[in-house]
């Protein structure tokens, strides 16, 4: 049962700014070649391209997710991750993962207003095919790191988590018209208390078409898909989520930018009464803004 706290005026013009504050700063960096390196067009889906050796990227990532079955929730989180290319083909990175919530009348929720840090992660990724050279772009990618917090609610966690996954890309007409398809599946331990589960396993997919239409100007679309298998049990269903939205990508040389809406088109959760809607640990909305710098 949620726990019912008391609602500032402070907090709810941190809520009102931080969400107005992260549609301007999209807004603004999007008015105004061929996308290089680890540029991503994408808010999940990944290419397969990699940053050349002796190079790096710093990404600054914002993401705001909102929308449940009743009452207010705002969730912010921000990504601070720097990447290096050891190889042409060989990169790696480091992560920091920080939350924001704003929660008042959420079912299952207790209200607040509080900043929670949500941990540290790291991946490598190697390219075995290039995307500009091959007749498809391959690349292997695995994530594990140490998440203090959940991103739901900000609760207490001890969670520990491997994140294998596989990505490809295809580039048609001349490199103006790209595809990422990424595979991946994400082994987590330590999630109590948190949730009620201590470990759990999800099956993740990502896939998105974008367009050159203009010099350096990507516009995009992307569906997303996350299902969850407590202890580790496919035929132990606890949830599926489908996103799905635009995108629109800006690159120059030295940093580019994307931003991306993507909407809850289709969900399903144990216990859950809702039709093809699930909001136990999703949200109808998620609105990603990524910067990324190359060095």
């Amino acid at each position: 049962m949620a726990r019912r706290g008391n609602r500032s005026g402070a907090a709810a013009w941190i809520r009102s700014a931080a969400g107005t504050g992260l549609v301007a700063w999209g807004c603004g960096i999007l008015g105004a070649g061929l996308a290089h390196a680890d540029e991503q067009l994408f808010a999940f889906a990944r290419g397969a391209e990699t940053v050349p050796k002796g190079h790096g990227e710093l990404y600054q990532f914002a993401t705001l997710r909102t929308g449940k079955k009743s009452g207010d929730y705002y969730a912010f989180d921000f990504e601070t991750e720097a990447e290096y290319g050891f190889t042409d083909r060989l990169q790696a990175s480091v992560s920091i993962v920080n939350h924001y919530f704003d929660v008042h009348d959420v079912e299952e929720q207790p209200d607040r207003t509080s900043y929670k840090f949500g941990g540290v992660e790291g991946s490598a990724k190697y390219r075995v095919l290039s995307p500009f050279q091959d007749p498809i772009g391959l690349a292997l990618r695995v994530e594990t790191g140490y998440l203090e917090h959940d991103d739901v609610g900000g609760f207490r966690q001890d969670e520990i988590v491997l994140h294998p996954e596989l990505d490809l890309q295809k580039n048609f007409l001349d490199d103006t018209l790209i595809w990422d398809l990424d595979l991946g599946v994400e082994w987590a331990w330590g999630k109590q208390p948190a949730e009620q589960y201590p470990r759990e396993v999800s099956l993740e997919a990502s896939t998105g078409v974008a367009y050159r239409f203009a010099s350096n100007w990507y516009l995009g679309a992307e569906v997303h898909e996350r299902s969850e298998f407590p202890r580790f049990d496919l035929s132990n269903h606890e949830h599926t989520v489908v996103y799905a939205g635009p995108s629109l990508h800006y690159g120059t040389e030295r940093w580019w930018a994307t931003v991306s809406w993507l909407y809850q088109a289709y969900g399903r959760g144990v216990g859950e009464t809702n039709q093809n809607v699930t909001f136990a640990e999703e949200q109808r909305q998620v609105v990603r803004l990524k910067f990324g710098w190359n060095f």
